[in-house]
């Protein structure tokens, strides 16, 4: 398990009620590591890949049969959700909060968002990068669907920066 994930799931401070979805689950780490701490909540996970779809899903069979969480192979465009459903949403390096074209999705993950729920966009960069770049495009990005923002940032090894940007509907 990567550093990224613990810290993301850390970070995101997961009740045993919370309702997440992930988008963009790769091989489902952060799935394992949240469904560990879920007793009557669940997690719902979508990865466009069908390779990363299937190694999430196997990677977490007895989450799956537990109830915990649920594995989709969908775009988050094009898969149904409940609206008003989530506590919790939350990708870990989408690149689609920092490109800036992402209006339509932050106002479908603004639906999707249960009353007091957050929104928490994670991304790990290397320190000589320009990982605030990041920070601020997320922010600017959320700010301007009506979410206020907070941020965190970690370094961990020598060269290794991590950050979030939280969002809640104002």
């Amino acid at each position: 398990m990567t550093h990224r994930q613990r810290w993301a799931v850390e970070t995101l401070a997961v009740a045993p009620d919370d309702h997440l979805l992930e988008i963009g689950c790769g091989r489902g780490v952060a799935v394992s590591l949240v469904a560990e701490r879920l007793t009557t909540g669940k997690i719902v996970a979508i990865d466009r890949a069908a390779t990363m779809a299937r190694l999430a899903a196997e990677r977490n069979a007895s989450h799956i049969r537990s109830g915990r969480a649920e594995i989709r192979h969908a775009g988050f465009d094009s898969t149904e959700l409940p609206p008003h459903y989530f506590t919790k949403i939350f990708a870990v390096n989408v690149s689609l909060f920092w490109l800036g074209a992402a209006t339509e999705q932050i106002e479908r993950m603004r639906s999707l968002l249960a009353p007091g729920g957050t929104l928490a966009v994670f991304g790990e960069r290397p320190m000589s990068a320009n990982a605030t770049a990041n920070v601020v495009s997320t922010e600017r990005l959320l700010q301007a669907h009506g979410f206020s923002t907070k941020r965190s940032i970690a370094t961990y090894g020598q060269d290794r920066l991590l950050t979030c940007v939280t969002g809640t509907p104002l």
